[in-house]
């Protein structure tokens, strides 16, 4: 049985695994969102639970995006906030199914988007009235599982609607190339 599963794996898997990444199907990299793109910031506005900012770079590819972001989420005392103000900087990437399928199908491509991901990264947490125990609990590492869509407004701008776990949880904004 063992002998068996080897043939199979030398004879079938392994060349498949090794010509793989030469086809332009399986590489990520082979055709930019466009062409002179490189690179994006993306900015945006956040909410809930409390009022938030989120700035980075986002890197976005045919199938794959790759980003760094930072978060600033600050929940005021006054209304039933909680008073405090939560950073966190993260790293990460998006999978684009959308982009994907448009890749195997050869449609092409419409104006909007949509991207599941991670990012991962530290946290620190400021409440306004801290207790001790509290301020010795301050720093964190998050992971956020995100879904974005995004439409482009013109040749140079595109809107993003973004929801993840990590404060804020909406997120709204514009990608400006860079």
């Amino acid at each position: 049985m063992k002998h068996d599963l080897t043939r199979v794996f030398n004879r079938w898997l392994l060349p498949v695994l090794l010509l793989a990444p030469a086809g332009p199907v399986f590489r990520a990299d082979a055709q930019p969102l466009n062409a002179g793109r490189p690179g994006v910031a993306q900015v945006g506005l956040g909410a809930v639970p409390g009022l938030g900012l989120q700035a980075g770079y986002v890197a976005p590819r045919s199938v794959i995006t790759t980003e760094g972001m930072l978060y600033v989420d600050v929940t005021p005392s006054f209304g039933g906030g909680e008073g405090s103000v939560q950073i966190s900087a993260g790293i990460g990437g998006a999978l684009r199914p959308l982009r994907l399928a448009r890749l195997l199908t050869g449609a092409d491509p419409p104006s909007y988007d949509l991207d599941f991901g991670l990012r991962f990264g530290p946290g620190l947490f400021f409440a306004f009235n801290e207790t001790r125990a509290r301020k010795n609990q301050r720093f964190s590492l998050f992971l956020d599982p995100y879904a974005r869509f995004s439409s482009a407004l013109n040749t140079r701008r595109t809107f993003f609607i973004e929801a993840g776990i990590q404060r804020p949880i909406l997120r709204a904004g514009i990608w400006v190339d860079i």
